[in-house]
């Protein structure tokens, strides 16, 4: 089963972002480089358990593309009490698996982006380290 956990959303630069959000968090992380994204994270907590991840990226990579073509919501994470199983049972829906990886901003647990059949973005995150 999946559980939401966060609206992934670009931004130029956290601290800008963080500001943007600082009136309506409960609680915001400190700052995260995820290694394998090339990003640094942080995590605004909304409301109990649901959370806006603002993304900052640099030089020409994806994140950066996508903010100069005016995007900036971009996906939506996932926590998955079997990952493994998660990825069979997305797949079998259609959803393309894109990467695998393992996040800081999860204690390096691993962490998976796929496309829906309707080319939205979602990232499946692993509840539990192996």
């Amino acid at each position: 089963m999946l559980v939401f956990h966060h609206v992934g959303c670009a931004v130029k630069d956290l601290a800008e972002g963080i500001a943007a959000y600082r009136h309506m968090a409960i609680s915001v992380s400190a700052e995260t480089f995820i290694a394998a994204q090339g990003v640094k994270v942080c995590f605004i907590e909304v409301s109990p358990g649901s959370f806006v991840e603002l993304v900052e990226g640099s030089g020409e990579e994806s994140i950066a593309r996508m903010l100069k073509k005016g995007i900036a919501y971009y996906h939506t994470g996932y926590f998955s009490d079997d990952f493994d199983q998660s990825l069979r049972e997305l797949d079998a829906a259609g959803f393309r698996h894109l990467n695998t990886f393992q996040s800081e901003a999860f204690g390096m647990r691993r962490c998976a982006f796929l496309a829906s059949p309707v080319a939205h973005l979602i990232e499946i995150i692993e509840r539990a380290a192996p």
